[in-house]
């Protein structure tokens, strides 16, 4: 099939097809991988305002322990204010992400036996990471302030001073450890790239190939993919191994990545063959979904209802699993029915759509 190959290079969009996919491999996983979040950073940026109104007339004020121990706790930079209003107005200016405001009459009301009632003010203005840290912390403040004036309180009753360590000490182990930052979202960096690439190196191939003759069509539309899907899974599957440095990810990054894209390649090209580019309709949200539908940024469960129904419908998400896998060697499997279905289906359309078509202008 020569002449398919040849009549396909003579195509204005011919580059366009075969390069693409591997610049949308190069350049979304280079910019996404060589600066990934460090949560660690993020949290120690994270500041917190302090109002302390407490005016008791205990010695030592209770606030200002419940202040200490909340600067020992928590891997935050603290402020300290004295008016709620000037808090609050660097909380809207973004120069804090939260503030906590003790009342006057906190010390008395903590050695005493009522209920402590103390204002937490957040804002969704901030950033991402600023909002959902400051979206926990009225229940991390009320649990852990609650065990601190519990135990002011017991050491009271039993006439002894109050103890400031910690009776329960937290033995922390990872199941799967990240060897890098960049292997943490790299599940999600490649999930995403091989539905891009597909996608739009689908689209390009359709275009480029719509002038050909109906049988070098089909030919050029079910080779050609396995070429450039496999340059640009190389290509992904380097700057992955290059950012996290996991020499020994490479090989099956590669392959599970191009055997992927070839697959959904050759789906989406049926696709087109059969209802044209109007499939990017459905194909297109698909895509841009992924980052939920895959399980890679969030949980399939928190995403929303009508999305996880789609979500437990076709299982996107063995994909992201699949990868997890390759990088953190945790339980996961490419769907090979599902993929290999779509992929025969794809081809399906391809042939027989192109084959009817020839039959019906011969018989015209």
């Amino acid at each position: 099939m020569a002449s398919s190959i040849h009549d396909f290079r003579r195509s204005k969009l011919f580059r366009a097809a075969i390069i693409v996919p591997t610049i949308i491999a190069l350049i979304f996983s280079v910019f996404n991988l060589t600066a990934p979040n460090d949560p660690e950073k993020i949290s120690s940026n994270f500041r917190l305002g302090i109002v302390n109104l407490d005016n008791s007339k205990s010695f030592p004020l209770v606030s200002t322990q419940a202040i200490k121990a909340i600067s020992r706790s928590l891997p935050f930079r603290v402020g300290l204010f004295k008016d709620p209003e000037k808090a609050t107005i660097a909380l809207s200016n973004g120069e804090i992400s939260s503030v906590i405001i003790f009342p006057e009459d906190f010390s008395e009301q903590a050695l005493g036996e009522s209920n402590i009632n103390i204002k937490v003010i957040n804002s969704d203005h901030l950033t991402v990471s600023e909002t959902q840290i400051a979206s926990q912390l009225p229940s991390t403040f009320q649990l852990g302030l609650s065990a601190f004036i519990s135990n002011i309180r017991l050491a009271k009753l039993k006439n002894i001073v109050p103890s400031s360590e910690m009776p329960i000490q937290i033995e922390s182990e990872n199941l799967y450890e990240a060897q890098s930052l960049s292997s943490i979202p790299s599940p999600f960096v490649m999930s995403f790239i091989t539905w891009l690439s597909a996608m739009v190196g689908s689209a390009l191939l359709f275009l480029a190939t719509n002038q050909m003759t109906l049988l070098n069509r089909a030919y050029v539309r079910t080779v050609i993919p396995v070429m450039t899907m496999g340059v640009s899974s190389f290509t992904l599957a380097m700057v992955v191994t290059l950012t996290t440095m996991q020499w020994e990810v490479f090989f099956m990054s590669w392959f599970f990545s191009w055997f992927i894209c070839v697959c959904l390649s050759w789906f989406f090209l049926g696709i087109f063959s059969t209802v044209g580019l109007l499939a990017l309709v459905v194909i297109l949200p698909v895509v841009f979904y992924q980052p939920a539908l895959s399980g890679t940024m969030i949980p399939l469960t928190a995403a929303p209802e009508w999305l996880e129904f789609i979500g437990k419908s076709v299982p996107f998400d063995s994909i992201g699993s699949a990868y997890r896998s390759v990088m953190f060697g945790s339980e996961g499997s490419l769907p090979f029915l599902w993929l290999c279905s779509a992929a025969l289906i794809g081809l399906f359309l391809n042939w027989v759509s192109d084959i009817l078509r020839g039959r019906m202008k011969r018989r015209w």
